[in-house]
Order: C-alpha cells, then structure tokens, then sequence
C-alpha cells in the first residue's frame, strides 16, 4: 500500500474512532468518487463505508423523493445516487422500486445493488432483469474483489497489457467494472475467466478501430479457439421486458 492511502485510510481510521461518521464518510466517498482505486484499498474504504453508514440513519434524502422514484429515467438515476450515500436499510422499498423499474439501465441497477453488497444487508429483495422477476440477498453476492473467475480476468489484462499498453490495460478493467454491474445480482464464479477475457479486448479493439490488431493478438496468444461469451455490455439498452 502506497504512502498515500496509508496516511488516507489513518485519517479516516481516526475519524471513525471519534465517531465523526458524517465526516469520515465524506472522505470515503471523495475517493470512491475517483476514476480509479487500487482494488486493496477499495475494499478497505468499501468497509469503512459500511461502518459509518450502520452508525448513521437519514430515512429523508430529498423532499421530493417518492415522486423522484417514480420519475423520469433522469430523475431515478439521480434517486439511485442519491439512496447510495444512505443507510439502506432504512430504504427497502425505495430501493426495491428501482429494481424494479423498466426504465433505469441494468448497470445502474448493478450501482445500487453493489451499495447494497458493502453494506451487508441480509433482507431479500425483488427485482426484474431480463424479463424475469428474482429474488436476491445483497450480502451474500460474492464482490467482485473476491470472485475468483473476475480477478483470474484481471490477472490475465495484466499479463497481456500491463507492461506494453497500460492505457489499454485501463480500459478491458473499465469495461469489465461495467459488465460486473450489468451482471447484478449475479456473479461470476461459474464463468470461465478466458472467454470473458477475450471478449472484452475485442471489445475493447474495436473502439480503437483495430479489428486486425485483434486477429493478431489472438494469434500470439493462442486464442483463436477459445469462444467468447456474450457480453451484456454489448446489449445495453435493450428491452427485456
């Protein structure tokens, strides 16, 4: 661990022994907020996030909340952000609404349920995905910090980019952040990793206009005969119900 989130994570540490947990939290979220946290660290502040959120209630985040659940596709994603800095067990049915909603993507669902994820709430909730209604308990979903088959996809990125292209590096693990939301409630620990893996770089390439490059790639790395998954990314948008 770096100096930096050492000195970070003593700060929040002494915040929470004070038992400042509003302030403590606001630390916490200004770096949750960023781009990119080491994936220690981020379970480190994903925890300490859960702490101050147990310690602190607010069942009223914004006047106007019931009719912003029921709003447009805008207001409810501004309901999700705003419900993520909430104690959320306060909020089953608001939250359980959302799930439910036609109109909010399958990766902001994913956001929701992930805060649901470091907060460790046991209450089973109901959802819509993909045209089926399931059922789901938040604190039993495996993180994507310890699910096995997403970090063997990360260490693979690792081998392939991490010393030649770490700007392609960053954007297979952006896209395979957002595929994990568009998974949820689901994990992916009966999933093999290389096929996941592959996918996402072809997806990758193909934003960057280097289909042949693919092709390549494969070639070196002995791939052309793994089959790649379909990726729910590539879907997005479209309607299950």
């Amino acid at each position: 661990m770096n100096s930096y989130y050492q000195s970070l994570l003593q700060e929040i540490h002494k915040e929470l022994d004070l038992k400042d947990y509003d302030k403590a939290l606001r630390m916490i979220q200004t770096e949750l907020d960023l781009p990119y946290v080491p994936r220690e660290e981020l379970e480190v502040l994903q925890n300490y996030k859960s702490e101050c959120l147990a310690h602190i209630e607010r069942p009223v985040v914004h006047p106007d909340l019931e009719s912003l659940i029921h709003g447009s596709l805008q207001e409810q994603e501004k309901t999700v952000a705003l419900l993520q800095s909430c104690n959320l067990r306060m909020m089953h049915e608001e939250v359980e609404t959302l799930l439910c909603s036609s109109k909010l993507l399958d990766e902001t669902k994913g956001e929701l349920i992930e805060s649901l994820m470091e907060q460790k709430i046991e209450d089973p909730y109901k959802m819509k995905k993909s045209g089926l209604e399931i059922t789901f308990i938040p604190s039993i979903i495996v993180p994507s910090s310890q699910d096995a088959t997403i970090q063997e996809v990360r260490d693979y990125f690792d081998q392939w980019f991490a010393c030649e292209n770490p700007t392609f590096l960053r954007f297979c693990n952006r896209l395979l952040d957002q595929e994990v939301l568009e998974n949820r409630p689901l994990d992916f620990e009966d999933c093999q990793a290389l096929p996941i893996a592959k996918a996402l770089v072809r997806l990758v390439c193909e934003a960057f206009g280097q289909d042949e490059d693919f092709q390549t790639f494969c070639k070196e790395k002995n791939l052309e005969e793994i089959v790649e998954v379909p990726l729910r990314i590539e879907r997005r948008g479209e309607n299950y119900e």
